[in-house]
């Protein structure tokens, strides 16, 4: 979270990050948990987890094999991302179930922040707040084409305005609500599009970040 009323270096910036928040494989649930990872020089990497699909229908270490991919591992989330306090913030099991994971995690994340930066909902709300996601991959849709061809909806939808905007609803946030996708600088982008706007008067204070969660084999394949 971004705040242009408190800095530690005003003169040059005007801008300080005032709270933060994270989700990072190998358990790096906090910046402090994640700056442990870095100064330990841990690979957090691991084998595509078994409740995300199935490594053996889709890996081959034959780069020309068609129809696979040759990379069986990555950056996981350890926890289970199916889990979700949906009545915390105000949603339906039914509506929590359709909505993109990483929409989610990034709700979490930003409450979190926000909490991190000594604030309230209540204390925040109505004011010239932005929101701005780094976020790419709208993976989650794609279990809704197999469900037309099941014949069984709901269908699951992943919108990259929604995972912006649903912050800025929950908090009733009156600045830029913005998801961007620039692949790999996604996530840089949005924080530089909320420092700019805080300097241009458009926001007083900006949720900034990115969301990157693998649901779906077909981006493996894709980049493959």
């Amino acid at each position: 979270m971004l705040d242009k009323n408190r800095s530690y270096h005003q003169k040059e910036t005007g801008v300080a990050i005032i709270g933060m928040s994270c989700r990072f494989p190998g358990g790096a649930n906090t910046p402090e948990d994640f700056w442990r990872l870095v100064c330990g020089g841990i690979d957090a990497t691991s084998r595509v987890p078994e409740d995300r699909w199935s490594r053996k229908k889709f890996w081959d270490p034959d780069p020309d094999a068609p129809g696979k991919t040759y990379v069986d591992r990555g950056g996981f989330i350890t926890e289970k991302i199916d889990r979700f306090d949906a009545r915390f913030f105000n949603i339906s099991p039914r509506e929590a179930e359709l909505m993109d994971p990483q929409e989610r995690v990034f709700l979490e994340t930003a409450w979190s922040a926000i909490e991190d930066a000594a604030y309230t909902r209540t204390g925040l709300w109505g004011r010239s707040i932005g929101v701005f996601v780094g976020v790419m991959y709208g993976e989650y849709a794609l279990y809704g084409a197999r469900k037309i061809i099941e014949g069984n909806p709901p269908l699951p939808a992943s919108s990259f305005a929604a995972m912006a905007n649903r912050v800025s609803y929950y908090f009733n946030f009156k600045g830029p609500s913005i998801g961007l996708d620039t692949m790999c600088s996604s996530s840089l982008t949005a924080i530089h599009m909320a420092v700019e706007s805080i300097r241009r008067g458009e926001s007083e204070m900006a949720v900034a970040g990115g969301v990157n969660l693998s649901l779906h084999p077909y981006k493996y394949l894709l980049l493959s």
